[in-house]
């Protein structure tokens, strides 16, 4: 090995390590906030049930709400990796919404008092103080989605992906909002009725459909 290779090596290690100890904080942190709240949960608190020192969780996080944002930015992760494997799946692109939303709505079913508690709280600060990079990401995972799916000639042409995955994204979005919100919203119907809708908005335009409505 050269010694031109060897910081490159150790930037490696340095990187895997730095990621190592991110993650352990905020899983930790994440557990916290589950079980006690996130106003209750203090940093000293989360350092020693990641097994860091104080000091070290400011390397990572400079405040303890950037803890929020790095969980929205793992949920804007987890969307994206969804999407790209829907994006994959053969079969009409209702099918794939009703996996999408079907699926979502029984993620929310089944989540703690905590869990959604944390949820709000991620939701409110990333309206707030979140980043354009993460609109970005939401949003752009969503493009992409749609354009593949054009491409797999599963969803119409005719309008531009960007217009198709706003009415995508917003409505995902709006669901999750709906039920952080509203203790009795009923999830998985709405998820349902609003996969059926989407599918049918997103679909192709019948041939012959279009041809007999010029008659």
């Amino acid at each position: 090995m050269t010694s031109a290779q060897m910081p490159q090596a150790g930037s490696t290690r340095r990187e895997r390590r730095r990621l190592e100890v991110s993650r352990r904080v905020l899983e930790a942190a994440e557990t916290l906030f589950v079980e006690k709240g996130f106003d209750e949960t203090t940093v000293a608190e989360i350092c020693e049930a990641a097994d860091v020192a104080y000091g070290t969780f400011f390397n990572h996080f400079p405040a303890k709400s950037d803890l929020l944002l790095a969980l929205g930015e793992r949920a804007v992760a987890d969307i994206s990796a969804e999407l790209n494997a829907l994006s994959s799946r053969p079969g009409r692109i209702g099918d794939a919404l009703i996996l999408l939303f079907e699926g979502f709505a029984e993620r929310l079913q089944s989540v703690s008092p905590g869990e959604r508690a944390l949820a709000a709280r991620v939701e409110s600060l990333a309206f707030t103080e979140a980043g354009e990079d993460r609109d970005h990401g939401y949003h752009g995972a969503f493009v992409a989605f749609i354009r593949d799916s054009v491409a797999a000639g599963r969803v119409r042409a005719d309008v531009p992906a960007e217009t198709l995955a706003d009415v995508l994204a917003s409505a995902y979005a709006a669901m999750g909002l709906s039920w952080v919100h509203m203790p009795e919203f009923p999830v998985l119907p709405r998820a349902r009725a609003m996969a059926g809708l989407l599918g049918e908005t997103l679909s192709p335009p019948d041939p012959g459909t279009s041809a007999g409505s010029g008659t």
